[in-house]
């Protein structure tokens, strides 16, 4: 989606804000008709959002480390 670019974002640059896009999961019955399963639509999609003019980039999903016991 690209949007036309306003004068605050010309001057200055633009303010990204992360954002993302996670498909609904739909619920199923197996084939017993007694158990319910979950089946995702998706993937979840990680991108940043300019807050003023809308323009989309897309980013890799920042891995933190795990801590240590």
């Amino acid at each position: 989606m690209r949007a036309a670019m306003n004068l605050f974002c010309r001057l200055l640059g633009h303010t990204w804000v992360p954002a993302s896009e996670t498909p609904k999961t739909s619920w199923n019955v197996d084939k017993t008709g007694l158990l319910l399963v979950a089946t995702p639509a998706g993937e979840s999609r990680f991108y940043e959002l300019c807050a003023r003019c809308k323009a989309e980039r897309e980013v890799a999903p920042a891995r933190r480390p795990r801590p240590k016991a």
